[in-house]
């Protein structure tokens, strides 16, 4: 009996302890869960529509998006989801139409709804340009100033603007591979460096960050092809973002790996200023991998947030192109928010409850 109560002080320091470390293990964890509900790859049909090369992808809302390809076909494509609110699984998935937008550039990437004007911002990779474009009407309504970092003249291998997103205060893009002056593309050895540019809600450049991508995991042997940079973020907040990295390579069949990051803004400095950032002088962001798959002729190059589901975690649906006779595709995931502080006390209690119940059976022994 002594020995138990010179012990139960030391429990008590362990129950403590328990509760202090359970707390800042979850601290450090505070980022969103990427979830996989294991459906796997879903098809997308483009019926009597035509749509093709489909790489960017949007929600508008309820089961409609707004879909562009980079076939340069002058069309917006209206896309119909269903996705289920408890596991989050597509149900059901077509290309149903079009909207006509003669404005429309031969490269177009990415593309994002801004809900308060009922317009879509698209990205050009060959132009370097973004432009805003009615959904009622499919016409020319507005562009962005890009910075001149952007511009065609810069842009190396078809390597230029294929990320765009809109929300957490402002509008999102960036290249997929390093700008002529930012240095060379991703290799075995290196990935390569992006821009990761943010505008405020008035459509004002304000922030620019150097984001570094993977490098190329191996050649192959039957492409010359090989790439690995970004194709695609999405807000998470207002300094968080999603980032999704796309590779092509593999050791004897070529196929295609997705990569998804989570980006806290807050931990890399401004690199607007700096004419090139293949020589440093900065902090570039630090990325944390979510979850990763690899697809083989699945080329995943766009993304977007579907409905809210009954946990309320957020529906992630992933969007492929299937330019050169890839595969026109929907991958589903889901964005679990990051542990509340209800959560971490409960996690903390659970802790001190195993520690106070083997003091008492060792009680009773």
């Amino acid at each position: 009996m002594l020995a138990e109560r010179s012990g139960a002080p030391a429990m008590r320091r362990i129950a403590l302890a328990a509760i202090v470390g359970g707390m800042a293990l979850a601290a450090a964890k505070a980022q969103p869960i990427v979830a996989d509900p294991g459906q796997g790859i879903v098809a997308l049909s483009s019926g009597t529509t035509a749509a093709a090369e489909l790489s960017g992808i949007t929600h508008v809302g309820g089961t409609t998006y707004q879909a562009v390809g980079d076939n340069g076909a002058a069309t917006i494509w209206t896309v119909s989801i269903t996705v289920d609110p408890m596991t989050g699984r597509i149900g059901s998935a077509g290309v149903t139409g079009g909207i006509s937008a003669p404005g429309l550039g031969t490269d177009s990437e990415g593309i994002a709804y801004r809900a308060a004007s009922g317009t879509v911002f698209v990205s050009d990779e060959v132009a370097s340009t973004i432009n805003e474009f009615s959904l009622s009407t499919g016409n020319l309504v507005g562009s962005v100033s890009v910075p001149a970092i952007y511009a065609s003249a810069n842009v190396q291998s078809n390597m230029g603007l294929e990320s765009l997103a809109y929300g957490a205060g402002g509008l999102w893009t960036a290249n997929e591979e390093a700008l002529v002056p930012d240095g060379p593309l991703a290799t075995t050895t290196a990935g390569s460096w992006v821009r990761i540019q943010r505008f405020d809600e008035s459509l004002t450049a304000v922030s620019q960050w150097g984001y570094r991508s993977d490098p190329i995991t191996t050649l192959n042997p039957f492409i010359s092809a090989e790439r690995s940079g970004v194709v695609d973020i999405l807000p998470w907040t207002e300094t968080e973002l999603l980032v999704l990295e796309r590779e092509l390579g593999g050791p004897v069949v070529p196929q295609f790996r997705s990569r998804l990051y989570f980006v806290d803004t807050t931990t890399g400095s401004d690199v607007t200023p700096l004419a090139t950032i293949d020589a440093g002088g900065f902090i570039p962001l630090s990325k944390s991998l979510l979850w990763e798959r690899s697809f083989g002729l699945s080329n995943f190059e766009g993304m977007t947030y579907g409905p809210t589901l009954t946990d309320g975690s957020r529906s992630l649906l992933l969007i492929s192109d299937n330019g050169g006779g890839l595969n026109q595709e929907l991958y589903a995931l889901s964005v679990v928010p990051e542990p509340s502080l209800a959560l971490l006390g409960s996690a903390a209690m659970a802790t001190v409850w195993l520690v106070v119940r083997r003091q008492r059976l060792s009680r009773l022994a």
